[in-house]
Formats: C-alpha cells, structure tokens, sequence
C-alpha cells in the first residue's frame, strides 16, 4: 500500500492487485451505497491515517475517487470537503471511466502520438509496454473517455477498453515505464526516442 498526502485535506492511497484481494474487493465491485464498499474505504483511510500519523476524522464529508489499475489494483483519492456529514448528505465515491489499451505497430507511430499529446490532465496516468518491436500503452484516470478514445484512434493501430487485455498486457509485456509514460514520451530529446530508433 502505497500513501501520500500531497496536501491538507488530501489523501491517496494506490493499492496493489493483491492488496485489493486481501480486502476482498475489486474495482468493479466498488459501490459506496454497499456497506462493504463502505468498510473497504474505512478500513484503508484508517490504515493510511495512521501511516501518516494524522487522526482521520471520519464525520466529515469527503469527495473519494477511485481509479482503476491495468494490472487489477486500484488508487483511491480522499479529499475532505471541509464540512461535518448531515443527515441528508454523505461522502461521494466518483469512479472514473475506466482504463484504454491502445496498440502501436512502431515507436514512430508512438512517438507521433505523443508529440501531439496535450498535457492537461494531472489524473492521467499511463504505463508503456513492448514486446517484439510494437508497443501498448494503457491510459487511466481520464474523466473523458470518449475524447480519449477519439484521439489515440487517430494514432494507434487497435484500442480496447476491455480490463481482462490490460491484464494480459502488464502480465506478459515488458513494462518500460510505469504511472507517467505519456510525461517521459514527450520531450524531443528523450532517451526513448534513441533507444527505439523514432526520429
């Protein structure tokens, strides 16, 4: 279990495939109206209150999102909106839309598409595989995936949006980079761009 507060008010908490077997919960799964959910969650900020040395207080209202891995984990972000829970309100879990393989026959076609990338989203996160000369890269944490969608099919020769191909992609391809490909892709003199042979 990883943790961070990268401010505040602000907790993240990335958990491992394993991790999410041991609580006996999957992505999928996650509901907060479920009372399991609701104990999954409990027990993970508790955990990570307690990795930080800070008291959690479990009164106050929070934004919880919860972003799927490739290889079955999962990151949840905590955010505390600063007000006690009423009656009438509760915490909100808001998952996100999902993860996106997309496939590359060269890292010129790669290179090409990340070239063009527009970084705007901090949430996004990306894993870069190859194998025999092509190249997948998994895309997570973007609100719009159907504007993802649309601009990687402009540049990747496949895309699926199917959990059990990301799966296979991180159990059997070689991991180049992990959490921020897309960042590491972009700068012209990269030594990617070198080592694949992209002009």
């Amino acid at each position: 279990m990883k943790i961070d507060s990268p401010a505040e008010d602000r907790i993240i908490v990335e958990l491992s495939k394993k991790e999410m077997k041991e609580l006996d919960i999957t992505y999928e799964q996650m509901d907060y109206s479920a009372l399991e959910t609701r104990k999954v969650i409990r027990s993970v900020l508790d955990a990570a209150g307690k990795a930080l040395g800070i008291d959690v207080d479990f009164s106050r209202r929070m934004l919880i999102e919860a972003i799927p891995e490739a290889d079955g984990g999962c990151i949840l972000s905590f955010t505390m909106l600063g007000r006690k829970i009423s009656y009438s309100e509760s915490s909100v879990l808001k998952k996100q839309s999902g993860i996106m393989l997309c496939s590359f026959p060269s890292a010129q076609e790669l290179m090409n598409c990340a070239n063009a990338f527009p970084l705007k989203k901090a949430s996004l996160r990306s894993s870069l595989y190859e194998l025999d000369g092509s190249y997948r890269l998994i895309i997570s944490g973007a609100e719009d995936m159907t504007s993802m969608r649309r601009y990687f099919g402009e540049y990747c020769n496949e895309i699926s949006l199917e959990k059990s191909d990301c799966e296979f992609t991180d159990e059997h391809w070689n991991l180049i980079a992990a959490q921020s490909a897309l960042e590491l892709l972009i700068p012209a003199d990269n030594s990617f761009r070198q080592d694949h042979g992209a002009s």
